[in-house]
């Protein structure tokens, strides 16, 4: 059972390392104006965008001025923007790869300490991600070859698991 569990866990964290998309998160404290970049490397892919201000510097200091946000594209055309806000979500679809550039304004006096989040999806179908799959085109041959990886793997991890389960039996105690 011990094996199978630590199969199990490797398994999981190989899923994870597999599934993650490419995402940025950063907490920074900003004066007047900071900027951030963000390489997105396919036009169509959708970017997720949150942020939050999470206090001023100063302890006495209470303010509900908020920040400018604004998105600007690869070749400077500005994709999205957030004004006079304390924290915002939205998302946005990429008309043009390369590098998006993220500024963030402080119109106050004040110091302020954000959390900025970047969270980029890519659907390698991006139409037919949320269909029921009815209509879903797989390549002839794709499913046999799938089942047949899976059914070997499987058939590894068992031989594996059972070649470890019997030199682990023969360690002197």
């Amino acid at each position: 059972m011990e094996g199978l569990s630590w199969g199990r866990v490797c398994l999981s964290v190989l899923c994870v390392v597999l599934l993650s998309r490419p995402a940025a998160a950063i907490r920074f404290v900003i004066d007047r104006e900071e900027c951030f970049s963000h390489n997105v490397e396919y036009e169509g892919d959708t970017v997720h965008v949150s942020f939050v201000v999470i206090k001023a510097e100063t302890p006495w200091h209470y303010s509900e001025e908020g920040v400018d946000l604004v998105v600007k594209d690869p070749n400077g055309a500005q994709v999205r923007d957030s004004r006079d806000k304390t924290s915002d979500k939205f998302e946005f679809i990429v008309q043009k790869r390369g590098v998006h550039r993220f500024c963030f304004t402080n119109k106050s006096p004040y110091h302020e300490t954000i959390d900025f989040d970047v969270h980029v999806g890519h659907f390698s179908y991006f139409e037919q991600h949320a269909k029921d799959g009815k209509n879903l085109w797989i390549p002839e041959g794709l499913l046999t070859l799938v089942s047949k990886g899976l059914a070997s793997s499987s058939c590894f991890l068992d031989l594996m698991q059972n070649i470890l389960l019997h030199c682990w039996s023969k360690l002197p105690s």
